[in-house]
C-alpha cells in the first residue's frame, strides 16, 4: 500500500496534533479551565522533544510502514508507543528540572493519547482499505509450487484479492493469456531464469504490477554499488558480513542492551524457575549445542520447556507448533519468548547478539547446508536472540523463506535496523497470532500441464 507524499505528511500532523491534544485534555482534567502556568511551563519546552520521539517510536514499530496491518497490531504498536513516550517524557522531566509537571498528567495522557491515536490509526487503515479496489492475481509457478503462494495470498486479511493460480509457465502460451487478464502478476523463484525474464519483459510491457519472489542469490545483490569501469557498467557486490567498525557497533550495543535488560529481567528470574521446577521433572535451565558464527559451536541458554530427555528416543527433531513434548508451562514461555531470557548471558560473553539469525543445531545446519546451498551464508554474523524472520515471518515459516529474511537482514544491517527489529519483537511478543482471514479468493485455472487444486 503506497502512500503518497501528502498523506505521509498528514500522517505526521496529525500523530504529533493527537500527542499533545491528549496532553492537553489532561492538563484541562487536572486543573480545570486555568492551568496554572508554571504547571504548563515544562511541557511546552518539551513539546518539540515529544513530538520527535513520538515519530520515531511510530517508526520503529512500523506504523509508518506502508504495509498493512491487522487491528490489534496496530492497537499494541500504538499502546507500546504511548507507555515508552511517557516513560521518556517523565524522565526528560526530570533531567530538565521539570518538576512542576504534575505525574498524574502522564498517566491521564497516556490513556487519552492510546485512545485518540488507536481510533485514529484504525479509522485511516479502514479508509484506505475501503478505498482499494479488488486486484486480480495470477500466481505463475513451476512443479506445483505456485499453489502455496497462491494459499498465502488468498488468505491474506485486510487486501483485496482475487488470487488465480497457474499450474506451470513452462514455455506455454497460457502464462501470458494470465498476464493480459491480472493487475497484479505474483512470479515464484520455482520459474526458470530465462521465463522469469520473459514474463517480467511482458508485464513491464504492459505497464503490470509484478510480485517477484526472490531467489537467495538474488538477495545476496541487494545494495549492490552501480559503477563503471571505462565504459562498462558493473555491479560491485561486497562480501557478505560486518565490518570491524559494524561489528564494534554491534558489540557496544548489545551490551548496553544487555544491561538495560538484565534489571527488567532478573526480578522475573525467579518466578520462571520455580515454575519451571514444578511444571515437569528435570532440570530448570536448557543448555545445547548450537552454531554460532562461522559455524563455531556454543552452548545456548534457555529455560526448559519440554519433557525431560525429549529426544531420548527420536533423536534431533525440530519442535512443532504443537508438539506434544512441550509442557503447558512451556508453551506459555515458548508464546511469550521468556524461555530467551537467560540468552542474555550468552549476549553478554559474546556468542550471540540480541538481533541476528536464529541459531540452529549443527545437525540441521548440515542438514539445510545440503538442501539449501545457501544457508552457509547466514552463519557470516553472529546469531541473535531475535531476528528479522522472527517480526516478519511465523512460527510455520518455510525455511528457505527464513533464510531470505537472514540475508537481507546481513545484507542491509544498520544499528537502527537492530533497533528496529527489538522494538517490532515487543509487539510481536505481545500480540496473539492472527486467524487467517478469508477477504482473498483462489480460483482453479488449467493449463495444459495439469490443475491446481486449492
Amino acid at each position: 500500500m503506497r502512500r503518497s507524499w501528502g498523506g505521509q505528511l498528514l500522517l505526521y500532523i496529525l500523530d504529533v496534533f493527537l500527542m499533545n491534544l491528549g496532553f492537553y485534555v489532561a492538563f484541562r482534567v487536572r486543573f480545570g479551565a486555568a492551568i496554572p502556568v508554571e504547571n504548563l511551563a515544562p511541557y511546552l519546552r518539551l513539546v518539540p522533544y515529544l513530538s520527535l520521539i513520538l515519530l520515531i517510536l511510530f517508526w520503529l514499530f512500523g506504523l509508518y510502514e506502508g504495509s498493512w496491518k491487522r487491528p490489534l497490531e496496530t492497537l499494541y504498536s500504538v499502546g507500546l508507543s504511548v507507555v515508552i513516550l511517557n516513560v521518556l517524557a517523565m524522565a526528560l522531566t526530570y533531567f530538565l528540572r521539570g518538576f512542576a509537571f504534575p505525574r498524574t498528567v502522564f498517566f491521564i495522557a497516556g490513556f487519552l493519547q492510546v485512545v485518540l491515536l488507536g481510533v485514529w490509526r484504525l479509522i485511516w487503515q479502514t479508509v484506505i482499505d475501503r478505498a482499494e479496489t479488488t486486484k486480480t492475481v495470477a500466481v505463475i509457478g513451476a512443479n506445483g509450487d505456485g499453489l502455496r503462494v497462491a494459499e498465502k495470498l488468498g488468505s491474506l486479511t485486510g487486501r483485496h484479492y482475487n488470487v488465480r493460480a497457474v499450474h506451470d509457465a513452462g514455455g506455454s502460451e497460457f502464462p501470458a493469456q494470465a498476464v493480459a487478464e491480472a493487475d497484479i502478476i505474483c512470479i515464484n523463484s520455482s520459474i526458470p531464469r530465462e521465463e522469469r525474464e520473459r514474463l517480467i519483459a511482458t508485464c513491464l510491457e504492459w505497464n503490470k504490477e509484478v510480485f517477484l519472489l526472490p531467489e537467495l542469490y538474488e538477495i545476496l545483490l541487494h545494495n549492490a554499488n552501480v559503477e563503471r569501469i571505462d565504459d562498462l557498467t558493473v555491479f560491485r557486490v561486497e562480501g557478505l558480513g560486518l565490518t570491524r567498525g559494524q561489528q564494534l557497533m554491534k558489540r557496544l550495543l548489545d551490551l548496553g542492551l544487555a544491561a538495560v535488560a538484565l534489571v527488567f529481567a532478573l526480578p522475573l528470574f525467579p518466578v520462571l524457575m520455580v515454575a519451571v521446577r514444578f511444571s515437569s521433572p528435570g532440570p530448570i535451565f536448557y543448555l545445547q549445542k548450537r552454531s554460532g558464527q562461522n559455524g563455531k559451536p556454543f552452548k545456548l541458554w534457555k529455560f526448559r520447556t519440554m519433557v525431560q530427555d525429549a529426544e531420548k528416543l527420536t533423536g534431533p527433531v525440530l519442535a512443532s507448533e504443537n508438539d506434544p513434548r512441550i509442557t503447558k508451562v512451556g508453551r506459555f514461555l515458548r508464546a511469550s519468548r521468556l524461555d530467551e531470557l537467560p540468552q542474555i548471558f550468552n549476549v553478554i560473553k559474546g556468542d550471540m547478539s540480541f538481533v541476528g539469525p536464529r541459531p540452529e543445531r549443527p545437525f540441521f545446519v548440515e542438514q539445510f547446508c545440503e538442501t539449501i546451498p545457501e544457508y552457509k551464508f547466514r552463519l557470516k554474523v553472529k546469531p541473535g536472540i531475535t531476528g528479522l524472520a522472527q517480526v516478519q515471518g511465523k512460527y510455520d515459516t518455510d525455511p528457505a523463506d527464513k533464510l531470505r529474511y537472514d540475508l537481507y537482514y546481513i545484507r542491509n544491517y544498520s544499528p537502527l535496523l537492530d533497533l528496529q527489529i527489538i522494538f517490532q519483537t515487543l509487539r510481536v511478543v505481545l500480540t496473539p497470532e492472527a486467524a487467517r482471514g478469508t477477504r482473498g479468493t483462489i480460483h482453479v485455472l488449467q493449463n495444459n500441464r495439469g490443475t491446481m487444486k486449492a
